[in-house]
């Protein structure tokens, strides 16, 4: 074979590989692939501008946990957390005899956890609700409440470990108490006994009973309680006798709802005060962010973030092929003060607030759950490629979006961030791109 002939094949050989080695995948996520190896392209690193703000109300309807307590935080100045919830019959129809009297009442919650220190004592109230309350409604967390006088107003202490005896077992783990029982002769016995068409079923019930709002209306505490009202034990125990020759003790339950179809409803009520916190929302700067901002659940503070010259992407064309944004945890900011388990980003469009798109992924997770980078140092990633991409290629303008803890309806949990300006654990963006053309 001639030398030179020879050379020119080695040359068509040499380009036919080079083009099935270096190909594109698309437009997002992608970038190019060499020896079948993923190659994100060029980076960018953007600032980040990043400062906190509160937030005002969030809907809290059906919470997985309600919440109780006037709770102090260290860093976050005050939270007052109550909830409101319906009483369901655990009989339909019940038969009560002429001259039922109502002896005494106990009321049993059991806890699902706590925020902050276990033990401190808080000043519970009770309060039946004077409206019905509407399955059809989306109850947020600054709603007025319309009340009646309390029919519980007790000191005692938040102990999850507590014990408590219901007549039978000791039990570990519940809120318990006495209720007045003049309520509940009122609303339940005499009604019944009346024969008011309300006790057929539940469904009817809950239109003449509403239900109940437990608030802390004490001076402040360091714990507030987690309550599952889904749990067996969680009961209001009326203890009655018919009759004044009647000497067996008899108890009716009204329940939270424990079971499957039941017209269960509660929902979360939040109010915060800063005047104390480790931070002024009056005196945030929003062009050049801030070097610590801060997250809380509930209806507490927000981590707003801006992107300064992510605009100059903007018509460029390019394949967004991976955007990352990273966050690390102030040391020392935790303790008993346990970090939301995730946190979500939600873009901000005026009054409008949804996930960014990274959420609609079936392939690639958002991330954002707090990981451990070292022995007392957490992190909190978010992949936000799809985010980017809609910024700069198809929306072509640049959302501010905020972090929230993912489930805000049923915890107070809060973390301290490093922000843009942070010296030493700076929040982190950075930008994979390769041009199309």
């Amino acid at each position: 074979m001639p030398s030179k002939f020879r050379l020119a094949l080695s040359l068509f050989i040499v380009a036919v590989l080079f083009s099935s080695c270096e190909k594109s995948n698309g437009s997002i996520g992608s970038g190019k692939f060499v020896d079948d190896r993923p190659e994100l392209g060029e980076k960018l690193t953007f600032p980040v501008v990043s400062y906190t703000q509160s937030w005002d109300s969030i809907s809290t309807k059906n919470p997985a946990q309600v919440i109780l307590g006037n709770y102090d935080d260290p860093i976050f100045g005050r939270t007052n957390a109550s909830f409101f919830t319906r009483v369901l019959l655990s009989k339909s129809s019940p038969d009560f005899g002429e001259g039922t009297i109502c002896d005494s009442v106990k009321v049993r919650v059991a806890y699902s956890s706590y925020y902050g220190v276990e033990g401190d004592e808080i000043d519970l109230k009770v309060y039946p609700l004077l409206e019905e309350q509407y399955d059809t409604v989306s109850y947020y967390s600054n709603r007025g409440m319309n009340y009646g006088p309390a029919i519980a107003d007790t000191n005692l202490v938040l102990g999850p470990r507590d014990t408590v005896y219901n007549g039978v077992d000791t039990l570990v783990g519940y809120l318990s108490f006495d209720a007045d029982p003049s309520y509940f002769q009122t609303n339940v016995f005499d009604a019944a006994i009346d024969g008011a068409s309300h006790f057929a079923d539940n469904e009817d019930f809950v239109k003449e009973v509403p239900g109940l709002y437990f608030t802390d209306e004490g001076e402040g505490s360091s714990i507030a309680g987690y309550f599952n009202l889904e749990a067996s034990g969680s009961l209001i125990e009326l203890y009655y006798h018919t009759g004044e020759d009647d000497t067996i003790a008899k108890v009716f339950n009204l329940t939270f709802g424990q079971n499957f179809g039941d017209p269960t409803l509660s929902y979360n009520l939040f109010s915060n005060d800063y005047t104390n916190a480790q931070f002024d929302l009056d005196m945030m700067d929003t062009v050049n962010g801030e070097v610590l901002t801060y997250v809380q659940g509930g209806s507490g503070v927000r981590t707003f973030l801006k992107f300064p010259g992510l605009d100059t992407l903007i018509g460029k064309g390019f394949s967004i092929n991976k955007a990352e944004l990273s966050f690390d945890v102030l040391q020392g900011t935790a303790g008993q003060y346990r970090f939301p388990g995730s946190l979500i980003v939600i873009q901000d469009q005026d009054t409008v607030q949804r996930l960014i798109k990274d959420y609609q992924s079936d392939i690639n997770s958002t991330g954002g759950t707090v990981a451990r980078t070292d022995i007392r140092e957490f992190n909190y990633t978010f992949n936000v490629t799809r985010m980017v991409h809609d910024f700069v290629n198809d929306r072509e303008d640049i959302l501010p979006v905020f972090l929230a803890p993912s489930s805000s309806s049923g915890n107070i949990h809060r973390v301290v961030l490093g922000g843009g300006m942070h010296p030493v654990i700076p929040a982190e963006f950075n930008v994979y791109y390769t041009r199309s053309n």
